[in-house]
């Protein structure tokens, strides 16, 4: 993951390992380049399987017998093909199982590829990629400029996200933080070396904090939705110490297919990285079950450069824009010096489109909150048609204006003079 210009997070390959159908889940170590997740379907086996031969092990791949299980036909490709099982999950909304496996001879990772493809037992295959995170009575309400200045406490006397769930998939998240135990209703760990600091990670509680901080208990801030439900997805890892942060496609790719199973109304990535044909299919699968998915731009590479809010079905969140480039499926939204929560029960400004991504996705369960049911294409629209020019001029989303979106007096009720609209005058430098 890419953690997009936030203060917490930098780089690191993130060490994963997911648990085995089979077996007990042991921590190992990924090996970037040598590393390779392939599919097996898992509903039909073909009877009868062409013999052919392996390029990384020069060994006649044995063809099975008609009914042959699919533990075995998974045990054969390995074999066959020179690799080491690491681990392997069901992706049963894809109706295939995901084997993560190491290249266990010095064969050249490409040619054990393309053999892997070639062969008709398997469905798909692809390396492992590096991904990185993008970085009331409440005493601190006074210090958060962005939120307070969206007329927050007006909006939060009818919609404060209540009955709306917010899955975030990012480090762990502190549990125990008081701002936020009271609303996240289920956590789950894909790394599985990193199975003790879940509480500890700093990128994760940000992230949370912005969205679903708690509203006059006495404490700290404010959340965009106070009331919104968080469901926590840990798939990176965060090192104590550096606080250096990232994961990979093989833990996001076990996130998101938790993610389909428990269906939150709004799922939340402040990261980016390469494309992934998985974690697409994923998304795209997630889009259909109604979620509606908000991404990172990773700013340093532009909205294309950017996975996966690169997606059509996704709305990517942006922080900025040049006048050269495209505004697609983005939108801008304020992300600099946020103060939001981090580990053990404390706060801290945070910055960067990881922040402003969070932002939007409480602004979606507001919005949510107000109207269920919004398909994605309708908070899109929204999004895009309630803007107001920031100081610089740059189109970012009101929160007030959105949640109230259609009112025939919405600009009297966010107390915004009309003609001052970024939608009734966007610069002509931004497309």
């Amino acid at each position: 993951m890419r953690v997009l210009r936030s203060v917490s997070a930098f780089y690191l390959v993130l060490l994963v390992c997911v648990g085995c159908a089979t077996q007990p889940a042991v921590p190992v170590a990924l090996s970037s380049d040598r590393n390779i997740l392939f599919t097996v379907q898992i509903r039909e086996t073909p009877p009868t399987l062409a013999s052919s031969f392996s390029a990384a092990s020069s060994q006649a791949i044995a063809t099975p017998s008609s009914g042959v299980g699919l533990e075995q036909v998974i045990g054969d490709v390995i074999k066959s093909h020179g690799l080491k099982h690491m681990s392997q999950f069901p992706l049963r909304s894809l109706e295939l199982v995901a084997v993560f496996v190491e290249i266990a001879t010095d064969a050249d990772v490409s040619l054990v590829m393309k053999a892997l493809s070639a062969d008709s037992r398997v469905h798909t295959v692809q390396s492992v990629k590096p991904y990185k995170l993008m970085s009331y009575n409440d005493p601190y309400f006074s210090l958060q400029n962005i939120v307070s200045g969206d007329r927050i406490e007006r909006i939060h006397q009818r919609f404060t996200g209540k009955n709306v769930v917010v899955g975030i998939v990012d480090t762990g998240v502190d549990r125990h933080h008081p701002e936020l135990s009271g609303s996240i209703i289920y956590t789950s760990n894909s790394v599985a070396h990193d199975q003790q600091s879940f509480d500890q990670d700093e990128h994760g509680t940000a992230v949370a904090g912005v969205i679903g901080s708690a509203a006059n208990n006495d404490l700290g801030i404010v959340g965009v939705a106070p009331e919104a439900s968080l469901m926590v997805f840990k798939a990176c890892h965060q090192e104590l110490g550096s606080r250096r942060t990232s994961c990979d496609s093989v833990s996001i790719v076990k996130a998101l297919n938790d993610v389909l199973v428990r269906s939150p109304d709004v799922l939340n990535l402040s990261l980016s990285g390469p494309p992934d044909d998985l974690i697409a299919r994923l998304l795209r699968q997630a889009v259909q079950q109604g979620i509606v998915v908000i991404a990172a731009v990773d700013e340093s590479l532009s909205l294309e450069g950017s996975f996966p809010a690169s997606m059509p079905e996704v709305i990517a969140v942006g922080t900025t824009i040049e006048a050269s480039q495209s505004m697609g499926s983005m939108v801008l939204a304020p992300g600099t010096d946020m103060l939001t929560t981090t580990p053990g029960a404390t706060y801290g400004f945070k910055s960067g489109s990881s922040m402003a991504t969070a932002y939007v996705s409480g602004i979606v369960a507001l919005m949510i909150d107000r109207e269920p049911g919004l398909s994605r294409d309708e908070v899109f629209l929204r999004l895009k048609q309630s803007t107001r020019l920031s100081e610089n001029r740059m189109p970012f989303v009101d929160l007030c204006l959105a949640i109230n979106f259609g009112a025939g007096s919405a600009d009297q009720i966010c107390d915004y003079t009309p003609q001052m609209a970024a939608h009734a005058a966007l610069p002509k430098s931004v497309p």
